[in-house]
C-alpha cells in the first residue's frame, strides 16, 4: 500500500504540476494550501471510493465519462491560468494570487489520475472487502500525498535558485501551462 501511494503520489501529474508551478513563484509556504487541500481532497475522494463509490464505475461507466470531460476542462482552464500567469516569485509579492486549499481539495475530484488512483487502489488492496483495511490505506495515503505533492513544490522553490529572471519564469510558467494542457488532452482522449 505505501509504495502503491508513494508512486501514485510523486508522479508527475496535473497537481504535482501545479504544486511545482506554484512553489517556483510563490515559494514553499505559500504553496502549503494548495498541498494540504490537494491531500485532503484525494483522501475524501478515498474514502469515498472505498465506502462504495469506485464501485459504481461498473454501474455508470456514462457519469465517468462526464467526469473525464469536466475534469479535462478544469485542467484546461488551470492550464490557461499557468499560462498566462506573470512572473512573481523575484519579489514574492503578498498580493499575487496563489491556489487555495479548496482549489486543491476541488482539483482532485476533477482530476483523472486521482480517481485511477483511488479505483486502482481500493481493488487491488481488497478495501471494499474490509474497513480496517480502508482505514489503513487512508492513513498511509494521507501522509505519503502530503510528501509527495509537497516534495513538487519544494522542487519549484528550490528552482527559484536557478530560475533568476522574470523573463525565465515567464518562460517556465508557459512550458508547464503547455504541458498541463497537453496532459488534459491526453486525459481526454486516452
Amino acid at each position: 500500500m505505501a509504495l502503491f501511494s508513494l508512486v501514485m503520489s510523486i508522479s508527475p501529474g496535473p497537481v504535482n504540476l501545479i504544486a511545482m508551478t506554484c512553489g517556483l513563484n510563490h515559494g514553499l509556504l505559500r504553496s502549503i494550501p494548495f498541498v494540504s487541500g490537494s491531500t485532503m481532497g484525494f483522501v475524501a475522494l478515498l474514502i469515498a471510493t472505498g465506502m462504495g463509490l469506485g464501485k459504481m464505475s461498473s454501474y455508470m461507466p456514462s457519469a465517468f465519462n462526464y467526469l473525464k470531460y469536466l475534469g479535462s476542462a478544469y485542467l484546461l482552464y488551470i492550464a490557461l491560468n499557468i499560462y498566462s500567469s506573470p512572473a512573481t516569485q523575484l519579489t514574492l509579492q503578498t498580493s499575487s494570487q496563489t491556489y487555495s486549499l479548496s482549489q486543491g481539495w476541488f482539483m482532485q475530484w476533477l482530476n483523472p489520475k486521482a480517481w485511477v488512483a483511488c479505483v486502482a487502489g481500493c481493488s487491488a488492496f481488497g478495501v471494499y472487502e474490509s474497513n480496517t483495511r480502508l482505514i489503513l490505506f487512508i492513513g498511509i495515503y494521507l501522509v505519503i500525498c502530503f510528501v509527495g505533492i509537497g516534495s513538487w513544490a519544494l522542487l519549484g522553490s528550490q528552482m527559484n535558485k536557478f530560475i533568476q529572471s522574470h523573463r525565465h519564469i515567464t518562460l517556465f510558467n508557459k512550458m508547464m501551462g503547455l504541458i498541463l494542457a497537453g496532459l488534459a488532452i491526453a486525459l481526454l482522449f486516452g
